[in-house]
């Protein structure tokens, strides 16, 4: 069988969640049969590199436009009932090349997202149909609402005024997208084969009959640090990965350092937080917190795992599942999350991590794995083996490929 896979961004190299959500999916694709590759080239993106998986065998990626202004849209969406992320990104250089570009008929063409299928949704009429939603929008969009304005420390009163008339503005906003969201989703279902969700948490919330799940996991790790009963350095290290110029790591790295660290600091003067990934520039504030690390990207983040004593996955807000907290698990590492953040992983507070969702309760937990070198060991053999079990990339690929020759085969008739 023959896929046609289109994408918001050229996977490789893997630099965040989503581009290794996607690699890993198109990897289960192309072992069901060649695959083509169509996306967007992201303004600042990494040089590309070549594909892992020897089936892709064709590449479009169009250079996007800069992402249109809110004046652009924002009477399109007054009128409704595209949300605002639909509508802020340009698709009409990638759609204006894509009919000339595609050759031959495909047995299947899996998008990655709804906002991927909105624009070009209308070029494969005849032709089976895959939508990845990884995250449902309405439920980030509903815990983001949630959730209060933010304040940077020592911020003057007129900065706090504007940020509380932006975050008032903001969710109004979301309170209307939510509702959007939610029906888009619902049409999308009804015109596809199918749509695909990372957990059976979301499958039951999607609401739709024709979902499947394909989760997120991490490849088998090599010669981790098995042994957590000793710590990595002279003090403890907790340790955060993740993109920062993504909202919900945002939000979660400034909370933490914040509202729980120092709570954690007054304990244990000598712990550090290391926080690791791009767009360190959105959080450069919290280097001003005493035993905060921002170290931004890293071309490879097993160094910073191996140096890592206790990874914290402190997100309050966003929908999916957090491939930080698989990958955690896959390298031996004991980790505290909130709720949300384990939200969709078989994890279990007090076996294979710890879960608190308020900020005492999250320093105390963090606590407890710094003076507790037994526990720390017992929370990181048991999510290693979670994640051999239900979470090992090389099997989710195995089921990519299984779910795109049956929905290829499904008659459309």
């Amino acid at each position: 069988m023959r896929t046609l896979v289109v994408a918001e961004a050229y996977p490789w190299p893997v630099v965040d969640g989503y581009k290794q959500r996607l690699s890993q999916i198109v990897g289960g694709l192309a072992e069901a049969g060649p695959v083509d590759l169509v996306t967007l080239e992201r303004p600042g993106s990494p040089p590309p590199a070549g594909s892992p998986w020897p089936g892709v065998e064709r590449v479009l990626s169009v250079p996007a436009p800069p992402e249109r202004v809110a004046s652009d849209w924002f009477a399109e969406w007054c009128r409704g009932p595209v949300p605002r992320r639909v509508l802020n990104t340009d698709w009409s250089g990638l759609r204006s090349q894509l009919p000339g570009w595609v050759e031959g008929d495909y047995d299947l063409v899996w998008c990655s997202h709804v906002h991927t299928w909105w624009p070009l949704h209308d070029l494969f009429p005849s032709v089976p149909v895959v939508v990845d939603f990884d995250n449902l929008e309405h439920l980030a969009l509903r815990l983001r609402r949630g959730q209060g304005p933010e304040f940077t420390p020592g911020s003057d009163p007129l900065a706090r005024v504007r940020a509380v008339g932006r975050w008032a503005a903001g969710r109004l906003a979301d309170a209307v997208d939510e509702r959007r969201w939610e029906r888009l989703q619902h049409r999308v279902a009804g015109e596809v084969d199918r749509v695909v969700v990372c957990s059976e948490l979301d499958a039951e919330r999607a609401g739709v009959p024709n979902v499947a799940v394909v989760p997120n996991g991490a490849e088998p790790v090599d010669d981790p640090r098995v042994d957590r009963t000793v710590l990595a350095g002279e003090h403890p290290t907790l340790g955060f990965v993740g993109a920062l110029d993504y909202l919900p790591n945002t939000e979660a790295v400034g909370w933490f350092a914040r509202e729980v660290f120092p709570i954690v600091r007054n304990h244990h003067p000598g712990v550090r937080f290391r926080v690791v990934g791009r767009g360190a520039d959105r959080v450069e504030w919290i280097t001003s917190c005493p035993g905060v690390e921002l170290v931004g990207p890293v071309p490879d983040v097993r160094p910073e795992l191996d140096r890592t004593d206790v990874a914290v996955v402190p997100i309050r807000v966003g929908a999916g599942t957090r491939l930080k907290v698989v990958e955690a698990l896959a390298n031996h590492l004991p980790i505290v999350t909130t709720t949300v953040g384990a939200e969709g992983i078989e994890v279990t507070d007090g076996r294979t991590a710890l879960v608190a969702d308020d900020a005492h309760r999250f320093a105390d937990a963090c606590l407890r794995l710094i003076e507790d070198p037994e526990l720390r060991q017992r929370l990181a053999d048991a999510g290693a083996e979670l994640v051999g079990s239900a979470y090992s990339w090389p099997d989710i690929r195995r089921r990519v490929a299984a779910l795109a020759a049956e929905v290829a085969g499904i008659s459309r008739g």
